[in-house]
C-alpha cells in the first residue's frame, strides 16, 4: 500500500487541479463552450483493485486513450470512460447537430484528441511544477474490459495504479470519467521525490 503524508496528498490534489483546469480551457476552446473538469479525489490502488473499480456490470467495455511517459517518472497514462458515455463525449466535440450515426465513425478519433489534450495537461503541469521533463508516444485508442484495458493480467504484483476521479461538465450534462497512471514502485518513489522538491519550495 502506498502512503501519503497530508501535505504530499494536499500538494498532488492541488497539482492535478492545476493541470485539469488547463485541459478544461483547451476543450473549452475547442467546443467554444465553458467546459469545467473537477478531480473530486484520487487514490493509489493495485491494478486488480482499479479493474474492480471501473467494472459495474458482467462484460462492460471501457472506452481509453492512452499514451506511455518516460522521465522523471515512467508511467503509462489512461484516459477512460464507461463506453456508453464515450459518444457523449465526442458530441460534446463535434456539437449537438452532427448526426448520430456518424459519431461513432469519429469516436477514435475524437477520444484520442480529448486524451491527448487532458494526458498532457496533467503530465505537463507535473513537469513545469517539480522541474522535470518527459518524452511521450502519440495517443492510443483502446475498447475493452477494464482488465483488458489496465492490462491486469500483464502486470505484476509490484504495479500501483494512481487512479484520478475526474467529473466532466458541459451545460446541464455531468460526465464521470477516470485518468490512471500505470507505475512501478521506483516510478512512485520518483514522484514523490518529486512532490516533495515542490512542497519544498512552497513558503511555510
Amino acid at each position: 500500500m502506498i502512503t501519503l503524508s497530508d501535505i504530499q496528498h494536499d500538494a498532488l490534489v492541488e497539482i492535478f487541479n492545476i493541470s485539469i483546469g488547463r485541459a478544461a480551457a483547451a476543450m473549452s476552446s475547442i467546443v467554444n463552450e465553458e467546459i469545467t473538469l473537477a478531480v473530486p479525489s484520487f487514490r493509489f490502488m493495485t491494478i486488480g483493485e482499479a479493474a474492480d473499480a471501473l467494472c459495474t456490470g458482467e462484460g462492460r467495455r471501457i472506452c481509453g486513450v492512452t499514451q506511455t511517459y518516460n522521465g522523471t517518472f515512467d508511467a503509462e497514462a489512461i484516459l477512460m470512460f464507461p463506453e456508453e458515455r464515450s459518444l457523449e463525449i465526442v458530441r460534446m466535440m463535434v456539437g449537438e447537430s452532427f448526426p448520430l450515426n456518424e459519431l461513432s465513425e469519429l469516436e477514435q478519433e475524437a477520444m484520442s484528441e480529448i486524451g491527448n489534450i487532458i494526458l498532457n495537461a496533467c503530465i505537463g503541469t507535473i513537469a513545469n511544477i517539480i522541474g522535470g521533463k518527459f518524452t511521450s508516444t502519440l495517443p492510443a485508442f483502446r475498447l475493452g474490459t477494464s482488465r483488458e484495458i489496465l492490462h491486469a493480467d500483464e502486470k505484476s504484483a509490484d504495479d500501483f495504479v494512481l487512479f484520478i476521479y475526474i467529473d466532466f461538465i458541459m451545460a446541464k450534462r455531468e460526465i464521470h470519467g477516470y485518468v490512471a497512471f500505470l507505475m512501478n514502485i521506483p516510478s512512485i518513489a520518483g514522484l514523490l521525490e518529486s512532490v516533495d522538491r515542490f512542497i519544498g519550495k512552497i513558503p511555510q
